[in-house]
């Protein structure tokens, strides 16, 4: 008990430390616990926990937050975790669209969903940067298939980079489909690679409107690399039972919200 004490502080950097100690240890650390340990209260944390994600260090979670590994899960054994839930989200997201539109499918497993959840009546010009992506949408002949090209991240098969970005300039889509790793009210879309953070910022910037389609476990949470904030999305896609504690937060920023059927 003496020694849980000890660990107290009210200086950031000593509560930084431990924190820091308990993520490499136990790989995971919730807010009220180092709340209670440090002798502080759970905002305090929160802004702690906020400023170790933006420097890299951990992953901003509901209730906490989880180390950053060099070996994140691979695409492969992304797209199998909530599939279902990731279908739903897909079919209000294909809803959205309208015939003769041009729209980008950014990388990530939920947009491989959306992709396949295109209806083969409806025309459009879809580009990718993702190569799982632009695999499925082959051979589907209502479509007009963009494939951007550059250097390939290996673990999401994103192509990515200044020959990506260049591309990804020359095209004004109506909408596109953010892929993201979390989303913040404050701290608003976030992923854990700076470049593909750069491409992002891009890909907002370039589109008409930006929808994001996200699991629960993406809500309130945060990464390391800032894509862009909340006001800049037209529409965020959740699902329908997501916790009101995380929306809150979200909804307080403005951004029109929807939960999936």
């Amino acid at each position: 008990m003496n020694k849980e004490r000890s660990a107290g502080s009210s200086l950031p950097a000593d509560r930084h430390s431990y924190i820091r100690q308990q993520l490499q240890l136990h790989g995971r650390v919730q807010a009220g616990e180092l709340a209670a340990t440090l002798g502080v209260s759970e905002d305090s944390i929160r802004r702690d926990l906020r400023e170790l994600a933006a420097s890299g260090v951990c992953q901003r979670v509901y209730g906490g937050a989880i180390a950053l590994t060099p070996n994140q899960p691979s695409f492969r054994a992304r797209k199998q975790e909530h599939q279902p839930r990731k279908a739903r989200l897909a079919a209000a997201a294909v809803r959205q669209l309208q015939p003769g539109q041009f729209v980008f499918l950014d990388g990530g497993t939920t947009n491989l969903e959306i992709a396949r959840a295109l209806p083969e009546h409806l025309p459009l010009t879809v580009a990718t940067n993702s190569i799982p992506i632009a695999a499925e949408l082959f051979g589907k002949k209502q479509l007009e298939l963009l494939l951007i090209g550059g250097g390939v991240n290996h673990q999401s098969g994103d192509a990515l980079g200044a020959i990506a970005t260049r591309m990804l300039q020359s095209m004004r889509p109506d909408i596109c489909f953010l892929g993201t790793c979390s989303v913040d009210g404050e701290l608003g879309i976030g992923t854990l690679q700076a470049d593909e953070a750069a491409f992002k910022r891009q890909l907002v910037e370039q589109c008409g409107k930006t929808i994001l389609a996200v699991t629960n476990e993406k809500l309130d949470t945060a990464s390391p690399f800032l894509v862009a904030p909340l006001r800049d999305i037209g529409l965020l896609i959740i699902e329908p039972d997501a916790d009101p504690a995380r929306l809150a937060h979200l909804q307080a920023s403005g951004v029109p919200v929807r939960a999936a059927d």
